[in-house]
């Protein structure tokens, strides 16, 4: 399934995943009140590898990075000691998130036990996330991890998964970001950020 996001197109089947589309009807983001997906969530053994393959077919720059999540909870529970590695990075206006098995959760490694490689969520950015998860659980989508932090009311990060496998195959992520209580994204950063990288000598 070709699109006009050809580095997007190139990645996916370089990497042997689906569109988003081969998963989801749109109707079914369209009748939850939900945007379209902006973010393929991809659990793999080896993250660095995965953004070389990408990179050399035009995604990215990505950042790359492992990071502690103290506010991990997964089916109820807290979970301390939690890090996750995790790269950013677009191809096209998709961004591309590359996560490994992860240290304190096995959220990313049980969809790696019979593949290195594999499509594991699809990522949403969309304020209200407590209203949506009620319509998502409601629709038979029951949340399984939520994480975050918050600094008063000048910057919240909440992201919240829910298992839509039975039927697609994937988890759902809503990602509710605000700066001073307005939404903001991390596309900004990123593209930023790669910017500059393309500027400094290799």
């Amino acid at each position: 399934m070709e699109t006009s996001n050809g580095v997007l197109d190139a990645v996916l089947k370089d990497l042997s995943l689906p569109r988003i589309e081969e998963r989801f009807h749109r109707d079914f983001f369209y009748e939850l009140g939900l945007k379209f997906p902006g973010q393929y969530g991809i659990a793999c053994r080896d993250v660095a590898s995965c953004v070389r393959r990408a990179e050399a077919l035009g995604a990215g720059p990505f950042i790359h990075a492992t990071v502690p999540a103290p506010n991990w909870v997964e089916n109820g529970e807290r979970v301390r000691r939690c890090k996750l590695e995790v790269a950013l990075g677009y191809a096209g206006d998709a961004q591309i998130e590359f996560l490994g098995p992860g240290r304190g959760t096995q959220h990313y490694a049980r969809a790696l036990v019979d593949a290195d490689i594999a499509f594991h969520h699809v990522g949403i950015f969309q304020r209200g996330v407590d209203t949506l998860g009620q319509t998502l659980t409601r629709a038979g989508c029951p949340e399984v991890v939520r994480g975050g932090v918050a600094l008063g009311k000048a910057l919240r990060i909440d992201f919240r998964y829910y298992d839509s496998r039975a039927e697609h195959d994937v988890y759902l992520e809503v990602l509710d970001f605000s700066c001073l209580g307005m939404e903001f994204g991390l596309g900004p950063l990123i593209r930023t950020y790669s910017a500059i990288r393309d500027t400094l000598p290799p």
